[in-house]
Order: C-alpha cells, then structure tokens, then sequence
C-alpha cells in the first residue's frame, strides 16, 4: 500500500459509506413525515462519485483526492437535505408531492411571474404533480430565471 495514494477497495468503501449515509441522511420527518423517492442505490452512486473524485483516473484516491471529493459529497448531502426539508414544508397537504396549487405558491415561480414554466413542464411522469426528483429539477430551472419585469408605472 503506498502512503501517497489509497487502494481502490478502500477508497471505494469511504466513497460507498458517504453514498449511504445521504441516502440516510433525510429521513422522513425532514419532509413532514412523508417518505419521498429514494436516492439511487449506494453502489450505483458510490461508482459515479468514486469516478468522478478520481481526477487523474487511474483508480485510486490521493488523499487529496478523496479530502475534495468528501467535502463536495458533504455540501452535496447538505442540499439535499435543505430541499427535503423545503419540499416538505411546500407540500402543504403532506400527500408526498407538489400539487398545481402548490406550485403556483412558490417563491420562485411568484418571483418569475409569467415567465414561470407551468407545473406540467416539471412533470415528467405526467401525473399532474412533482415528486422530489421532478421538484429538484423545477427549482434548478426557476432559480435560473430572471424576475419578472415590474409594471410599467410602478
């Protein structure tokens, strides 16, 4: 084992035991105490940030390597829990996802005004509301907006 650089199957473990725990680290009472979809599963997202964290790619982590890629799976992990918690609260009726009334009360789509996609555009299983992945990729795309323009003569 070389000091400078951690075995792969070390490495790999870390990486799987930071992919458990933010697939852990939400649990249902952040989000009102309604379970919402799942993270991909661990090994899956273990390989991708394992892939990703190892910047020369040549199959195992510096310690330089693995101190970066830890914190950007705490930020990361940190997110997610943050828009856990704010679906959570946004899904006022606690059934699990965002209804059109619901929606049409967020910040960033009253912010948006007119320019706000509707709900549908969000709504990739079509069943006319947003669960947690389809609220995530609503707010990514309403943050990007710019506000609406104000009134003419106000």
């Amino acid at each position: 084992m070389s000091l400078g650089k951690l075995p792969g199957t070390v490495a790999t473990a870390l990486v799987l035991c930071a992919a458990s725990a933010a697939s852990s680290a939400a649990p249902a009472a952040a989000t009102g105490g309604v379970a919402t979809a799942p993270l991909p599963p661990p090994a899956t997202t273990a390989a991708s940030i394992f892939h990703a964290v190892d910047a020369n790619k040549d199959g195992a982590l510096s310690p330089q390597e693995f101190a970066a890629g830890y914190a950007a799976v705490q930020r990361l992990m940190t997110l997610e829990i943050r828009l856990r918690e704010q679906f959570g609260r946004v899904d006022a009726d606690h059934g699990g996802s965002i209804d059109a009334g619901e929606y049409a009360r967020l910040m960033l789509v009253r912010r948006a005004g007119a320019a706000a996609p509707p709900l549908a555009a969000f709504d990739a299983d079509g069943n006319g509301s947003l669960n947690f992945a389809e609220y995530v990729v609503a707010i990514r795309r309403l943050a990007a907006l710019r506000p609406a323009p104000a009134p003419a003569g106000k």
